[in-house]
C-alpha cells in the first residue's frame, strides 16, 4: 500500500486540503473579523450607561411604588431614592469606565477589557 501513496499527485492535492483547513484563506481577514467582533471601548460605555440607566430606573420605580403603598412617601423622600440610585450607580460603573478609558487611550484598544466589561454590565 505504500507504493499506492507515492503518486505525487494526490499527495499535493491532499497536502494543500490539509494546510487551507488549518490556515484562513486570507490572513488578515481573522484580524480584521475579531475588529469588527470587539467594539469600540467608548460604544462600550455607552452600552454599559444605558443599561445602567435602564436597570436604574426600573429598580427605582419598583421602589417607590413599594414605598408610596403605606401613603406616608413625600417628595423629599422620592427624591433621597433618585439621589442614592444616581449615586449607586456612579460608584459601581466608576471603575469599568476607568478601565474602558484606558482601553481606549492610544492606537491599540485591548479587546479583552472591552469584552470583559460587557459581558459583566452591559448585558
Amino acid at each position: 500500500m505504500t507504493g499506492a501513496s507515492s503518486t505525487g499527485a494526490n499527495e499535493g492535492t491532499d497536502a494543500d486540503a490539509v494546510d487551507g483547513a488549518e490556515r484562513p484563506a486570507d490572513p488578515g481577514a481573522e484580524t480584521t473579523d475579531q475588529a469588527a467582533e470587539t467594539p469600540d471601548p467608548d460604544a462600550a460605555r455607552a452600552r454599559i450607561r444605558e443599561r445602567a440607566g435602564e436597570v436604574r430606573e426600573r429598580e427605582v420605580e419598583t421602589a417607590l411604588t413599594k414605598l408610596d403603598t403605606r401613603g406616608d412617601l413625600s417628595e423629599r423622600d422620592r427624591e433621597a431614592v433618585e439621589r442614592l440610585a444616581d449615586r449607586l450607580v456612579a460608584r459601581l460603573l466608576a471603575a469599568p469606565e476607568r478601565s474602558l478609558r484606558a482601553a481606549a487611550e492610544g492606537d491599540d484598544h485591548d479587546p479583552e477589557t472591552v469584552a470583559t466589561a460587557l459581558s459583566l454590565f452591559g448585558e
